[in-house]
């Protein structure tokens, strides 16, 4: 009855979810890589957005060795577990988007990434609204295909899919779990922070080759914790940081 060493069953179910995503959403992520490199290079800030679990995937990429500086991440508390309310019904509350969208300075042509593992809540599909509403660049990342028939939250009936001008598809199964253990009733190992932090990593190292091609000196965070980096750390706060709130707390 018990499977022996099924943490390699995970291992395996998410290089295969690596490898799908990298055959059927490569288009993709090279769009928006172009996006976020033009925007960057006309001194733009690139948004991200993420609740529930989501929002660690808006994090990661943030104040961080090996990524790049004008990326700001939309968090609010109240969207996680560690907010002071419940944040599973915040998420699915009508017109929250705009409170939160609407304390960022986001601008004509920049980019906005939104994450949701199902896309069938209000809030990250009226972030994705609200940001339109302000002639930026939506880009969706989500479970498109697995969640195509779970209804939606959202008074218009669509998705996060069907509202950004771009889509990537995370091809996270539906119910996120990767692996089935006999005498288990749910799968476990969930996928889609894992997919998703690879994917926003991927995007900006893409991003970051797209810039140096035409001519603009990547803003890459330098680790501080080696000679030079804090100088470096310092020079790129001085450029961006007045477009970056959350470099308050940095």
């Amino acid at each position: 009855m018990n499977q022996p060493n099924v943490y390699r069953d995970y291992f395996r179910r998410i290089y295969a979810l690596f490898e799908e995503v990298l055959d059927s959403q490569a288009t993709r992520i090279e769009s928006v890589a172009a996006w976020m490199a033009d925007s960057i290079a006309a001194e733009g800030i690139v948004h991200l957005f993420g609740s529930g679990h989501s929002h660690m995937v808006a994090e990661e990429v943030f104040h961080r060795a090996g990524s790049l500086m004008p990326l700001n991440p939309i968090l609010d508390p109240n969207l996680t577990l560690f907010g002071m309310v419940n944040a599973t019904l915040l998420e699915r509350t009508s017109g929250y988007a705009r409170v939160v969208t609407g304390t960022h300075d986001i601008r004509n042509g920049e980019v906005v990434i939104v994450i949701s593992n199902s896309g069938v809540n209000p809030v990250p599909i009226e972030a994705v609204l609200e940001a339109k509403a302000r002639d930026a660049r939506t880009v969706a990342i989500t479970s498109d295909m697995h969640y195509a028939g779970a209804p939606s939250r959202h008074e218009s009936g669509q998705r996060l899919a069907d509202v950004a001008d771009i889509t990537i598809d995370t091809c996270v199964p539906r119910g996120d779990a990767l692996v089935q253990i006999p005498g288990v009733e749910f799968p476990v190992g969930g996928a889609s922070s894992v997919i998703g932090t690879a994917l926003i990593n991927a995007i900006v190292v893409e991003t970051t080759h797209r810039l140096l091609m035409i001519g603009v000196t990547p803003p890459v965070i330098p680790t501080m914790n080696l000679p030079g980096g804090d100088e470096r750390m310092h020079e790129l706060v001085r450029a961006y940081g007045k477009r970056l709130p959350l470099l308050r707390n940095a």
